[in-house]
């Protein structure tokens, strides 16, 4: 059995139970080029409780986005910035999301990811873990 535990220790941590313990961080750095990166970012999105819905296939990104909204509108967090960085790399386009506290506008975290898609489940999986460490709207 699968199941998210947080812990509120230091740096935000998302463990994948069941052979894949990984912390926020580890899942924030996978590179999805490789085998097995991209299954492991979506069975990290299946335990967040609104995907948790998508057993077979992968989470659409509009899932993605109504996650997002929801935490946002829940919590004093949201993206200031969700832009392609076309210079970071000569062969392809890196995107970056930026995800702010609302209380003081500082930044919390920056995500990074080859594809939009890649970028948003990395974006809702580190605010998912950062929850608790923010105020409640």
């Amino acid at each position: 059995m699968l199941r998210l535990v947080d812990r509120d220790v230091g740096q935000p941590k998302l463990y994948l139970r069941a052979g894949d313990k990984m912390t926020t961080r580890e899942l924030l750095n996978l590179d999805c080029r490789e085998d097995g990166s991209m299954e492991l970012l979506q069975k990290a999105l299946r335990l967040i409780p609104p995907l948790a819905k998508y057993k077979i296939e992968d989470v659409p990104i509009y899932k993605i986005e109504k996650a997002i909204i929801v935490l946002t509108k829940k919590y004093n967090m949201r993206i200031r910035e969700l832009v392609p960085d076309v210079w970071a790399n000569k062969e392809e386009v890196i995107w970056r999301s930026i995800i702010i506290n609302d209380n003081d506008l500082s930044t919390t975290q920056i995500v990074y990811g080859l594809s939009l898609y890649e970028c948003l489940a990395k974006t809702v999986i580190c605010m998912y873990s950062l929850r608790k460490k923010v105020d409640t709207r």
